[in-house]
């Protein structure tokens, strides 16, 4: 089994690890989240933020406000593959939101009962596994910058990073040649 891989203490996940998260989900609701915050990118302090304005379906974004009051960006769009237009339309119907707290919580729980092996070294009893709201985010830029490595500064501003954030974080993770084949297929129309 290939070991864990870190983007700045938090857990990125291979497909195979997003897959067996998803499958320990049982509420669709929680499942419909995990989907969204996987296949967009987006900040949790953002899933307020999708509402049917917000979403063009025909242009394939959604736009997102930064929060931060020193953004580079005060808009993005963030583009959207082919299951992250389907999960967009989704939650849209039933939006289901929870607190930081929970959502945090819940991701641990569900990493644990994945059994995704903790990471080396870990003494974290609470989080072995090094999951952590911001891993769906880190996920999709990597999937990202593997599957598109010609779109860097696309995937940058769909981010809302700048492209050296993007480069000097995602860029060289050592995703295994089945990993990569498999992420492809996770973002495909992006």
């Amino acid at each position: 089994m290939s070991s864990a891989l870190v983007v700045n203490g938090s857990r990125v996940l291979s497909p195979a690890e997003a897959s067996a998260i998803r499958a320990v989900i049982s509420k669709p609701s929680n499942r419909i989240v995990f989907d969204l915050m996987l296949y967009t990118g987006i900040r949790f302090s953002e899933l307020r933020q999708i509402t049917g304005e917000s979403f063009d379906p025909d242009r394939r974004v959604i736009v997102i406000r930064s929060g931060k009051p020193m953004a580079r960006q005060v808009t993005r769009n963030v583009r959207l593959c082919d299951r992250g237009l389907a999960t967009v339309a989704t939650f849209i119907d039933a939006p289901k939101l929870q607190k930081i707290g929970t959502w945090r919580s819940n991701l641990i729980g569900w990493a644990r009962a994945a059994r995704l092996t903790p990471l080396p070294g870990s003494t974290a009893a609470g989080n072995p596994t090094g999951i952590t709201v911001r891993t769906t985010r880190k996920t999709l830029e990597s999937w990202l910058l593997t599957a598109y490595p010609d779109r860097p500064v696309q995937i940058a501003l769909s981010q809302g990073h700048t492209e050296s954030t993007a480069l000097r974080h995602y860029w060289n993770l050592s995703f295994t040649e089945g990993e990569r084949e498999a992420i492809r297929g996770e973002v495909v129309g992006w």
